[in-house]
């Protein structure tokens, strides 16, 4: 969701609006690489298969003594491993004090980051307790997954394992094999409860971590065809003005992006103004669409995540 209000925030500044602020793009360029980089980790179980019992779970969020996300799960009868994936440019360095990712650019430009190796370990000790919390007992493995080979990396001696997307075959079968600690039965209440328990990461607005482009956002309907910004209303649906295109729904995308870029509840009168519409077409659409609802009349408020 976050990649997605960023998208939106950048396709809804001018040319020279984004270029002051050239951290928007950069975030969204950030975390595009590293969907990239998860996509070729999901190549690797779409294209292995293993001897044992097992499900790979994607982009799990959950709950212990805090909120954590895990990248991807790999999860057995006998043991579960966290696979945190990185997709970042240039040289890297992981350092043990204090514990850091250094990145070096081409061009010279020295950045820093958060300790995979923190991260990991970090995540393996909130998914113990949050396997301790339901009475299961099962080994917890991490490692790290630089998504591409030609990445450059330089260690310290630790005991979490660094590996390329071909290598993780290899690593799982070597893992200590023992008699399954849970039995099918089991194993598949487990699978079962991670997916009961997951919960998607609703991150905050983009106009809360950026507040200076609030003003700056254009409004108005895109064009699913052309991206246009600015379609007009007309009794069957939206016209687009610059390839005179049209869409029955195009208002739907609009609405989630005002939720992603402002968060909290919309009203009646930010549904009009965001779309450019008159209030009985903006109580027409708000009622047609899957929102919360809450108060009456002009007091009524709509939200979309909670």
């Amino acid at each position: 969701m976050l990649l997605e209000g960023l998208g939106a925030a950048i396709r809804r500044l001018t040319p020279e609006q984004k270029m002051s602020l050239p951290v928007l793009e950069a975030k969204y360029a950030a975390m595009k690489a590293g969907f990239g980089g998860e996509r070729q980790l999901d190549k690797v179980f779409e294209n292995y298969s293993f001897p044992m019992k097992y499900r790979v779970l994607h982009d799990l969020s959950l709950t212990s003594s805090t909120h954590f996300q895990i990248d991807t799960l790999f999860i057995t009868p006998s043991y579960g491993i966290i696979f945190e994936v990185k997709n970042i440019a240039g040289e890297l360095k992981v350092v043990n004090n204090p514990p850091q990712l250094i990145r070096t650019l081409d061009n010279g430009e020295v950045k820093g980051f958060n300790s995979p190796i923190t991260q990991v370990q970090s995540n393996c000790e909130l998914l113990q307790d949050w396997f301790h919390s339901r009475d299961i007992s099962l080994p917890v493995y991490g490692a790290v997954v630089l998504a591409y080979s030609k990445q450059r990396i330089e260690l310290f001696d630790t005991t979490v394992p660094f590996l390329f997307p071909n290598a993780i075959p290899t690593y799982i079968r070597h893992l200590p094999t023992t008699t399954p600690l849970l039995d099918d039965a089991a194993f598949t209440r487990l699978t079962d409860e991670f997916i009961a328990s997951h919960r998607e990461f609703i991150p905050p607005p983009i106009c809360s971590t950026y507040p200076t482009i609030r003003d700056k956002i254009i409004q108005g309907v895109a064009c699913p065809s052309c991206g246009f910004l600015g379609m007009k209303k007309y009794m069957k649906g939206w016209r687009c003005t610059e390839c005179d295109r049209t869409s029955i729904d195009a208002h739907k995308q609009a609405i989630r992006e005002w939720f992603l870029l402002y968060g909290g509840k919309m009203m009646n009168k930010d549904c009009r103004d965001f779309l450019q519409i008159e209030r009985q077409s903006a109580t027409r659409i708000l009622q047609s669409m899957d929102l919360r609802k809450e108060g009456e009349n002009r007091n009524r408020t709509y939200s979309m995540f909670s």
